[in-house]
């Protein structure tokens, strides 16, 4: 049985076509309406050609060094493993379509299945229809889209950028905006 509150998450990658060397998300609690969230830098298994896939444009928007990844990297099979106990039974949404083959990637390298379920509809248009549904017109969205970003902007980081989506997440479903 799936929870309602949706989770968000983010991967950031070597590059483009690359690998994902980071995981991130963050949803609501419902109990206490704070949002939980975290994130792990995954450290790459010998056969990802991760260095021949460096992006040094990529590592600039994202601020990973590669040598970090050595450093402070967690394998795919412990990342993949604190998401299934983190987020068993939930539905995962992104705004990014290459998140979910990044995801499948690290899956498949640990040699698991995910204990979630990974949703394409873009977190956007999820978002967006939970403020038509609250019956928020143009004014308020856009309202509740600068006090996200004010609140939790996006870094081109994996945590950062789940966290972004989570708290417009929480503003649109749970608080009233006012004019």
């Amino acid at each position: 049985m799936t929870i309602s509150t949706p989770v968000f998450y983010d991967c950031e990658a070597s590059d483009l076509e690359g690998y994902p060397i980071e995981v991130g998300w963050a949803f609501t609690d419902p109990k206490t309406g704070v949002i939980v969230s975290e994130s792990h830098l995954i450290k790459p298994p010998d056969d990802w050609p991760v260095k021949e896939s460096w992006d040094r444009a990529a590592e600039r928007l994202h601020g990973i060094a590669f040598a970090q990844l050595w450093r402070e990297g967690r394998p795919v099979w412990e990342v993949a493993r604190r998401m299934n106990t983190s987020l068993n039974g939930r539905e995962l949404f992104s705004d990014a379509p290459r998140d979910e083959a990044w995801l499948r990637l690290m899956f498949d390298a640990a040699g698991l299945e995910p204990a979630f379920m990974v949703r394409r509809t873009d977190a956007r248009i999820l978002i967006s229809q939970a403020a038509v549904d609250r019956g928020l017109d143009d004014a308020a969205y856009g309202r509740a889209r600068v006090l996200a970003a004010e609140m939790a902007p996006r870094r081109h980081r994996a945590e950062a950028d789940a966290r972004h989506l989570a708290v417009l997440w929480n503003i649109v479903a749970r608080e009233t905006l006012t004019p």
